[in-house]
This record gives C-alpha cells, sequence and structure tokens, in this order.
C-alpha cells in the first residue's frame, strides 16, 4: 500500500504523527558546531564563494551541484575509511508503517559496505533550483528519506537532513516523531557558507558519537 503522490510535507506529518518543535537540543548543538579553515580550504572556499555568489540563484540542478554543492562537500572532510561516507543519488526504501516509502536522495551520509554501499544512512539532502509550491516539495523528500532511515536503522538516534532552494540551505533533525527545523543560511553570503561548512564537518563527530 503506498500514499498518493505527489507526496507533501503536511500528507506525511499527518500520517506519521509528525510534530513540529522550534528548537531541540540535537540541533542547537548542531548549528553551534565551529571549525576553523586552513589556509589552503579558505583559499579555496573563496574561491568557490567568488565563482557561485552571483550565479547561485539561476543554477539548474546539476550545476548546483558540480559548482557548489561538491565543494563543501570535499572542504567538509566528512569521509572516514571503512566509517563514514558521502553518497549521491541513491534510491532508499522501506515499509514506514502501513506504506512503503521509496525516494532518491541527491545527497546521504552513511556507514559503509563493501562495494560502496551505504549501510546506516544518518544525514540526507535534496536539493534544487526551484522553491517549493511545485510537485518537488524538497523538504519533504528529506523527511521521507528520515523516515526510511529510522526505520532501517532502529536505534532510536537521530536523524540529521538539510535541505537547498537556491542559495538557501535550511538544516533539520529528527528524533521519534519530533521535527525540528533551523533557520535558513544563505550560500550568497561567506560568513553563512563558512557556517554551512562547519555544519557538515561536524556530522563526522556526531556519527561517531552515537
Amino acid at each position: 500500500m503506498a500514499p498518493k503522490h505527489p507526496i507533501d510535507l503536511s500528507l506525511l506529518a499527518e500520517t506519521y504523527e509528525i510534530t513540529p518543535r522550534r528548537e531541540s537540543e540535537e540541533l542547537t548543538e548542531w548549528l553551534s558546531a565551529s571549525y576553523s579553515l586552513t589556509d589552503f580550504e579558505e583559499k579555496l572556499l573563496k574561491d568557490v564563494f567568488e565563482r557561485t555568489k552571483d550565479y547561485i540563484n539561476y543554477f539548474n540542478e546539476e550545476e548546483l551541484k558540480i559548482q557548489l554543492i561538491a565543494h563543501i562537500f570535499y572542504l567538509a572532510a566528512i569521509d572516514l575509511d571503512g566509517q563514514i561516507k558521502v553518497y549521491y543519488e541513491r534510491p532508499l526504501s522501506a515499509v514506514v508503517g502501513e506504506f512503503h516509502l521509496s525516494v532518491v536522495a541527491d545527497c546521504l551520509v552513511a556507514t559503509p559496505m563493501p562495494f560502496n554501499k551505504p549501510r546506516k544512512p544518518y544525514f540526507f539532502l535534496q536539493e534544487s533550483k526551484k522553491g517549493k509550491g511545485d510537485n518537488k516539495d524538497l523538504e519533504a523528500q528529506m523527511l521521507m528519506a528520515m523516515l526510511i532511515a529510522q526505520q532501517k536503522n532502529q536505534d532510536g538516534k537521530p536523524i540529521y537532513g538539510s535541505f537547498i532552494i537556491g542559495a538557501n540551505w535550511f538544516f533539520t533533525t529528527l528524533i521519534g516523531t519530533d521535527y525540528c527545523l533551523s533557520q535558513e543560511f544563505n550560500a550568497a553570503n561567506y560568513a553563512d557558507l563558512v557556517q554551512i561548512v562547519s555544519l557538515l564537518r561536524h556530522l563526522k563527530t556526531l556519527i561517531l558519537e552515537r
């Protein structure tokens, strides 16, 4: 049995009794992450910033991924051999409650299996040049992936997420049925871009501490 399509945030929240929260201890801790960049990292990030800041809201999805997101994840340095890995364009599915949910994650961070397959997913990112309101609700897709991860992991631990609309990044946590959303971070603002790198880099610590 599958829910009607297109899926949207309200339908997911109603079906799985998701409770929106203004804040959570887990999200507050994550948003407070701060890391210093090396001279090399700062030079690279400034170069990426200068090349993308005027065009970021006009990129298509592939341009956004190649021109910006891939560089940010490189600087975040999340991968840890045999323990943590970043994956792109991976399908996920599971029966959650009464429904079979499936989604393709634009990006996810997970513990790895041999031959480059994700085992336990902990973070999801969905991105688009478009805003909400059409048949691709990024926040709903991200939340669906988080619900699938909860079902697969079965460990009661927080699931982390992010969705990107043009220059704007939002970060989220899902603990049980409690869902919390951050303020936006604007990647066309250099200070925000540095913080985005810090937040993604901190995922390594959050996953290793589980």
